[in-house]
């Protein structure tokens, strides 16, 4: 972060994307822009995904999030795009800050997991480190922060990893 003073609310920000980035390693990282209502996740796949398995990807994430929204009530959308990037894709994944919640995310993560999961980066020193209690812990942190995130004035931040590490930085 800058150096500046943080407001309490853009600490629940912060904390929330380090949250999501300790629970969720395939995550490589978000950009989180709640006064635009966006967020992006970014995944970094190996090599060149075909168009056939990503149209697949995208018809299989159109109809789990149909079902949890009939489920829960909630309007959830993710947009997908692929970025081709050297001998990696970026599979970057839009939504709203508003209706973000970590059932969505988990469900949307399980998506990628269940497509591309033998092609998914993952942060191998986080897997490392993260056990079952902390996950769990990460999850509860995760959910309050979701419920407590709603100031109309936040900054616009971006969460990355590298080397086991998460880094937070307002744009």
């Amino acid at each position: 972060m800058k150096g500046k003073q943080l407001a309490k609310q853009d600490a629940y920000t912060t904390n929330l994307l380090i949250s999501l980035l300790m629970r969720f390693p395939e995550v490589m990282t978000i950009n989180y822009d709640a006064r635009r209502d966006y967020v992006k996740f970014t995944f970094m796949l190996d090599g060149k995904v075909d168009k056939l398995k990503f149209i697949s990807f995208r018809d299989s994430l159109s109809e789990s999030l149909a079902v949890y929204q009939d489920l829960t009530d909630e309007n959830f959308f993710m947009s997908a795009k692929l970025v081709r990037s050297g001998k990696l894709t970026l599979l970057e994944l839009c939504g709203c800050t508003t209706t973000l919640t970590l059932e969505a995310i988990q469900l949307v993560t399980g998506v990628i997991e269940a497509i591309f999961g033998d092609i998914l980066f993952r942060d191998a020193e986080t897997l490392d480190v993260i056990k079952d209690d902390e996950l769990i812990r990460q999850e509860e942190i995760i959910e309050y922060l979701l419920s407590h995130n709603n100031a109309a004035k936040q900054e616009s931040l971006i969460a990355f990893r590298e080397s086991g590490k998460v880094y937070v930085y307002d744009k």
